[in-house]
């Protein structure tokens, strides 16, 4: 599912805050409107949507493309989802009540001078789901898209207030459970991170990148679960910023608010 809207991207001094969709180079999206309605997406389950084209192209679970702010994202579960579950490609856009079954790819995922907040993330790859890309993610955050416009204005600063991000795959080494790099601003609280068995991340949080950094305003405030080996010191962060970690079993997203789903959370 692919939603194009007319809000702002990252881009150049000087130049047109639109870009081209990876799909199809002849359709544009973005703009100058930060209250760009493109309509009411609210209690729908995406089930097997997004694929895959090459490394450098694909479409998502749930794609929103410089989606505007005057645009409401509710109460969606998205499932075997192919690359992405859900991607915000700039935009403004907030997003609430936000269900992730086994992506094959990231959870969440911000890039291009996404400016908006999520309320109420819950991400899991099950025991059983095994497709796999070469670097999933719970979060990954990128200021500017894939790296390559550092000196971008309007790059991502964006909130995330209430996170679960769950490897229960035990045949597939998730990334970083939280990665934001390459000129992004994340402000995240209350994030609730954990394994299972057999199950491992390659780090906690991480917000170094070859192509840049996260930057310093970015703050993290996370528990993370010591069952099954999950190491909560093992952090990158050579930039500065602030990361707050803790171990416990509760916190992160309201699961309630997924009822509706007939989801059976363990």
């Amino acid at each position: 599912m692919i939603i194009n809207g007319n809000a702002p991207l990252s881009r150049q001094a000087g130049s047109s805050s639109n870009a081209a969709t990876e799909v199809n180079n002849t359709i544009f999206f973005g703009g100058n409107n930060t209250t760009d309605n493109s309509g009411i997406v609210n209690y729908v389950k995406l089930e097997y949507t997004g694929a895959r084209i090459d490394d450098e192209s694909e479409h998502n679970g749930l794609t929103l493309n410089g989606v505007g702010n005057g645009t409401t994202i509710s109460n969606i579960m998205i499932i075997n989802g192919d690359d992405d579950a859900i991607e915000f490609f700039g935009g403004t856009v907030n997003a609430s009540n936000i269900l992730v079954i086994n992506a094959k790819d990231d959870m969440f995922d911000f890039t291009q001078g996404y400016a908006g907040t999520c309320t109420n993330l819950y991400g899991v790859r099950e025991s059983s789901y095994t497709a796999v890309t070469s670097d999933p993610r719970g979060i990954e955050a990128d200021g500017n898209l894939d790296g390559n416009s550092p000196t971008d204005i309007n790059q991502s600063v964006f909130t995330v207030n209430g996170l679960t991000v769950i490897n229960d795959g035990n045949a597939v080494q998730m990334s970083d459970a939280v990665k934001v790099r390459r000129g992004a601003t994340a402000t995240i609280t209350n994030a609730y991170i954990a394994l299972g068995p057999g199950a491992t991340y390659s780090d906690f949080i991480d917000l170094d990148d070859s192509k840049g950094t996260a930057t310093m305003a970015t703050s993290i405030t996370a528990v993370g679960n010591p069952a099954n080996g999950l190491d909560i010191t093992d952090n990158k962060n050579t930039v500065g910023a602030t990361i707050n970690t803790s171990s416990g079993a509760t916190g992160g997203a309201d699961t309630s608010a997924f009822a509706w789903t007939g989801y059976s959370f363990n």
